[in-house]
């Protein structure tokens, strides 16, 4: 079972699949990663434990509507597989997996984030509805449903955008980490920020 640490270290390499940006993770640690990060408004947000939802609407000085919401049931063999493989024994091959893709846009329509959870269909009904509801953020509405809430980051670096028109992507921010409920693991979640608005510019390393 997943031990709940601040930052854990990273998977093995052989868990990453093709992130785009393993060696920052997988070579210094999460840490570390949010570490080398330049702004300091980027590293508390990657290494924060708070409401990603609640930071970024501070940063916008907005609130933030979750957008482009799509949920599917899929088997965990075919479910992202860095994402799945934090689950445990959620994840084992024939286990169903709920894939949430969403965005989180400002009053003005600036998109600020993209986001993907992963996570075992929920028994409680109440955290099912949170998982899937499409006109909530997922950290706010759990909070609202009473759900005791931490994380725990386990990667860390830059990536390409993987939003807006088809050609070269600039490099984001993001973030991937546990979502604990209580003690159990709830979701992995990955969430890439708008390089736009959340600066992803990287020191020299030392």
């Amino acid at each position: 079972m997943p031990t709940r640490t601040p930052l854990s270290p990273p998977a093995p390499a052989g868990t990453t699949a093709a992130t785009a940006v393993a060696e920052l993770s997988e070579t210094d640690g999460p840490r570390a990663a949010v570490g080398r990060f330049r702004s300091p408004l980027t590293r508390m947000l990657l290494g924060g434990d708070g409401l990603t939802t609640t930071l970024l609407e501070a940063w916008a000085g907005s609130r933030l509507r979750v957008g482009d919401v799509t949920v599917d049931l899929v088997r965990a063999e075919h479910a992202p597989h860095a994402a799945a493989a934090l689950l445990s024994a959620a994840a084992a091959p024939g286990a169903d997996l709920l894939v949430r893709h969403s965005t989180l846009t400002d009053a003005r329509g600036r998109l600020w984030s993209w986001n993907q959870v992963v996570a075992a269909p929920a028994s409680d009904p109440a955290l099912r509805h949170c998982l899937t509801d499409p006109a909530a953020p997922l950290g706010p509405a759990l909070r609202a449903a009473g759900a005791g809430l931490g994380r725990t980051v386990v990667r860390a670096g830059v990536t390409p955008w993987p939003a807006g028109p088809p050609g070269p992507r600039p490099a984001a921010a993001f973030r991937t980490y546990r979502l604990w409920c209580g003690d159990e693991v709830l979701a992995a979640v990955r969430e890439v920020f708008n390089p736009a608005h959340v600066p992803a510019g990287l020191r020299e390393p030392v």
